[in-house]
């Protein structure tokens, strides 16, 4: 469960509404030290950056192929020399 910490703010309002089977909790927090109030969006825009991690599709793990390893790589392409362009 998620938790917000403030101390030096007080509860200025709070209201709730459901619409189509969910529920919405608006709360109003205020404050006068500026610093409260970074400390509680910081919190916020955490409590929203594991929302969102836990939503993410997670990838699959890469399928290993059928075909075996080689042990050496492909050898460089043979490209001939014809001298130099200026002669």
């Amino acid at each position: 469960m998620t938790s917000i910490y403030f101390s030096d703010a007080t509860l200025k309002s709070f209201s709730a509404a459901t619409k189509g089977g969910k529920s919405t909790i608006k709360i109003e927090i205020e404050t006068a030290d500026r610093y409260q109030m970074a400390s509680i969006l910081n919190q916020l825009d955490e409590i929203e950056a594991e929302q969102k991690a836990a939503k993410a599709p997670r990838k699959a793990p890469a399928k290993k192929t059928d075909a075996p390893l080689l042990a050496l790589p492909a050898p460089l392409k043979q490209i001939s020399y014809h001298g130099d362009e200026h002669e």
